[in-house]
């Protein structure tokens, strides 16, 4: 499948890549077809485990929409959550198949930026059946805006 990006340009993407959020991603209405890009697979991204820690969710259908995801347990060692999985998505899914990843934010200042993670609602994917929920955690101490790198203009001390 060929999808067009405005970060990436025209990638091709194959079916393992690709993910269904049957439900869409809150405040995207019709954003159901997201494809992963990464320097290697979703497999992996369970805590303790070694794996790739960013990852990219591209629409496939609006090539300006893609968020930047993490994979919490690597800037967050503590990150300790059991979410609630809709039995109508991940009917069959097993801990084996769920891949967590926090989206990430960045916001600039001037020549600075910060970036931050989501760990309230992460993306759960079950990586066997590629389909994908954002799920908001029961346990609302995990902050929505969790620092993750603060960079300085250069020169700065």
């Amino acid at each position: 499948m060929n999808v067009d990006t405005t970060r990436f340009g025209a990638i091709e993407a194959k079916p393992e890549d690709l993910v269904v959020f049957p439900d869409g991603i809150p405040g995207f209405a019709g954003r159901r077809e997201m494809v992963v890009i990464a320097g290697g697979d979703l497999l992996g991204a369970q805590p303790g485990e070694d794996h790739p820690t960013l990852f990219w969710l591209q629409d496939t259908s609006d090539p300006d929409l893609a968020f930047l995801t993490t994979v919490p347990w690597s800037a967050y060692p503590d990150y300790d959550i059991e979410p609630d999985l809709d039995p109508e998505i991940f009917a069959d899914t097993t801990a084996d198949d769920v891949c967590v990843l926090a989206i990430v934010t960045v916001r600039r200042d001037g020549e600075s930026a910060t970036l931050t993670s989501n760990l309230l609602a992460p993306i759960v994917i079950d990586q066997r059946n590629r389909v994908g929920k954002q799920v908001i955690l029961d346990d609302g101490d995990w902050p929505v805006q969790a620092p993750l790198a603060e960079s300085r203009p250069t020169g700065a001390l």
